[in-house]
């Protein structure tokens, strides 16, 4: 039995960690609102594709870190749909130097950069 913990716990530890396909983002979505947002749409296209992510039921306070198909720079549409009908947009992500992305929602706008949220 100690073998075989033995043996997992060296492979763990030197497997390398998987890199980032070349074209994709990491999008930290962040509620800093005091209710639920419904529903949160990303939209984002390439030359030949078109694709939509949607997150759904982003409480208050609450952070999701989703990862796009898209290449960093190019930008993407982001719609935060409020409980009380509003909807609040914005076109983030064109920042070509940093694949790691956020998009921080309030009651009145979205706040979009770079990084950690």
């Amino acid at each position: 039995m100690a073998l075989v913990a033995g043996i997992g716990i060296t492979l763990w530890a030197t497997t390398p960690e998987l890199a980032l396909p070349e074209r994709a983002i990491i999008v930290h979505v962040q509620n800093r609102t005091s209710e639920t947002i419904p529903t949160v749409e990303i939209g984002y296209a390439n030359v030949d594709t078109e694709q939509h992510t949607t997150l759904l039921q982003l409480r208050a306070g609450e952070t999701r870190t989703i990862t796009l198909n898209h290449e960093p720079g190019l930008g993407y549409n982001i719609e935060a749909h409020l409980a009380d009908g509003r909807v609040l947009d914005i076109c983030g992500g064109r920042h070509p130097e940093s694949r790691v992305m956020r998009e921080v929602i309030t009651r009145d706008s979205i706040l979009s950069g770079i990084g950690q949220p």
